[in-house]
């Protein structure tokens, strides 16, 4: 303890004789000295390591890293050369490492030496290194103790100590492949540190379901040429994330229709598929394609229905028919029987007044009515054309609560606003008279011309 005092003393002494002197001198001056050492103050300094787990984005084959040296003597105006050569470590097979030619420029006092340290070759193995200052130059070695380095390098995956809670939940259990997967999806080597808070000390919940649908995403999006082995789960939340359509739903749309995130994940919990590498493997198989086929009419019902309270949500917000077409759009059958709701403007909750004018023309809503109404201007604008909302022609203004005619040309007539809905009542009204008067529905007689 009492050399460590006198050598404390020492450093300070000379740093305040050489504090008074003009020449900027370098840390440790000694005047009779020509040397250099590692400038690290602390002993867990002079052992470092380094894990090829933390080096995934990009596969690298080498990592530089950078060890910090400084001279001990006389700053001069000549290039000079330190000499750092390696050793063995007793115990460890040896890193292979690759150091340049390290030269120290006039009045230069100070520098990084680069290493470029190779990958091992067996993963969980330390490899090792010593990186030696020997004197062999033209500088040579300086403090007792700072000479050396000894580097240790491996390439050893472990599960990230934040790994637990709703990263279970949203990413899976954790895997070495699922690690790399995610590092490169992200272009994040330490991209786990984002899915935790610390200035909470909670886990960043959106952040972590933000990457699951990212990351299903990118997984899904094509092909694989080797089959898939990242497990990441698929969700099954109220408010459906915004997966989008996989690889494999174009081969099977003849079963499943219009892709859709919420049939996406209906669907794959049905086939009992919880996971990408699970579902994968699943829609690849012949009983899949089988049931498939089996529950192609409940799966074109429920999309019917999926469109309706759509177009009644967005009714609300203010869409037009053609923007709700956009939203979502299935073609309805006429030997199908489908659950549907009240249409937005028919219920009119608002008040807008829109329930009073549907009323005149069709009076009190029926589902069975509304479910014939349908079916009938289907059949008169034609299956592909024929757009659910287009019966109430109406479009909600927000900014002062009111409704008015939406002007998009529809039917073979291509009317819009008021006069669809008057072409609408017509029709549906002169196929209703047709039908046997036991089947026939509550349609007013209004006078229209």
């Amino acid at each position: 303890m009492k050399s460590k005092i006198n050598y404390i003393v020492w450093l300070l002494s000379l740093a305040l004789i050489f504090t008074a002197c003009d020449k900027d001198e370098p840390d440790f001056f000694d005047s009779g000295a020509n040397g250099a050492y590692f400038d690290y103050g602390y002993a867990a300094d002079f052992d470092k390591t380094l894990n090829f787990s933390e080096h995934i984005v990009g596969a690298p084959e080498a990592v530089t890293i950078k060890l910090k040296v400084k001279l001990l003597g006389y700053i001069m105006d000549e290039a000079r050369t330190l000499s750092v050569k390696t050793k063995e470590i007793e115990g460890f097979e040896p890193a292979e490492i690759t150091i340049g030619e390290v030269v120290f420029a006039n009045k230069e006092y100070e520098k990084d030496i680069e290493v470029n340290v190779k990958r091992p070759e067996i993963e969980n193995v330390v490899y090792a290194i010593c990186i030696y200052l020997d004197g062999s130059g033209d500088i040579g070695t300086g403090i007792m103790g700072k000479n050396e380095i000894n580097l240790y390098v491996s390439t050893s995956y472990e599960q990230p100590s934040l790994w637990y809670s709703h990263v279970n939940t949203y990413l899976g259990e954790w895997s070495k492949e699922k690690h790399m997967f995610l590092a490169n999806h992200t272009g994040d080597d330490h991209f786990y540190l984002a899915l935790f808070d610390n200035n909470t000390g909670a886990h960043n919940f959106e952040a972590i379901t933000n990457l699951n649908v990212s990351a299903v995403n990118a997984l899904l999006a094509n092909k694989p040429e080797e089959p898939i082995t990242v497990d990441l789960p698929i969700q099954q939340e109220n408010e459906y994330p915004n997966y989008t359509k996989p690889f494999f739903w174009s081969d099977y749309e003849e079963y499943l229709g219009p892709f859709k995130a919420k049939k996406f994940c209906r669907f794959t919990s049905m086939l009992g598929g919880s996971n990408t590498k699970d579902i994968v493997a699943l829609y690849a198989s012949d009983e899949a394609a089988q049931l498939m086929k089996q529950e192609a009419s409940q799966m074109h019902k429920l999309d019917v229905t999926d469109m309706l309270n759509d177009y009644y949500t967005y009714a609300g917000q203010g869409y037009t028919i053609a923007q709700l077409k956009e939203v979502f759009w299935v073609e309805i059958k006429n030997n199908v029987n489908y659950t549907v709701r009240i249409p937005y403007w028919w219920e009119d909750l608002k008040g807008l007044g829109t329930a009073e004018i549907v009323k005149k023309y069709f009076g009190e809503y029926n589902a069975e009515k509304y479910q014939f109404m349908l079916k009938t201007m289907m059949k008169e604008d034609g299956s592909e054309n024929f757009i659910a909302a287009s019966l109430f022609p109406f479009v909600y203004e927000n900014k002062d609560n009111s409704f008015y005619w939406d002007s998009t040309p529809l039917g073979e007539k291509q009317l819009a606003g008021e006069e669809r809905l008057k072409e609408c009542y017509r029709i549906i009204k002169a196929a209703n008279d047709k039908r046997p008067a036991s089947r026939k529905f509550d349609i007013p007689e209004v006078d229209i011309d």
